[in-house]
């Protein structure tokens, strides 16, 4: 390679670079007025992934199992002063940020371990 042919795909790469960074920045969404704060949401969200899972494995008593879980959710927003929109609306704001998304699950996750570590039935 000659050294303008070198400078030239630097220059390239640089652009795109610069590029993808300022299109992520104009990407991201507005925040909801209600969001939810970060550490709240990671909590909220371990409780309702446990409550899913529950309900897929039929571990909710009762007959009306799609009712017994709309309960259970409304509880856990209700004990964490938490409305159902304000929740959801945060939800879907993190769900739109490809970047920090990854970060939030790990979070997630690491609240579930912690769960299952310092469960009585464990």
């Amino acid at each position: 390679m000659t050294p303008i042919w070198k400078f030239g795909l630097v220059g390239v790469c640089l652009v795109a670079v610069s590029a993808c960074q300022q299109r992520a920045a104009q990407d991201v969404p507005t925040p909801p007025a209600d969001m939810v704060d970060r550490t709240t949401f990671i909590h909220l969200h371990a409780d309702l992934q446990l409550l899913e899972a529950a309900y897929r494995q039929r571990m909710l008593p009762g007959g009306d199992r799609d009712a017994v879980r709309a309960a259970q959710r409304a509880l856990v927003l209700e004990n964490a002063g938490v409305s159902d929109s304000a929740f959801t609306a945060t939800y879907k704001w993190w769900y739109s940020q490809p970047e920090a998304l990854p970060a939030i699950l790990q979070e997630v996750q690491v609240t579930l371990d912690s769960l299952e570590r310092n469960s009585k039935w464990n």
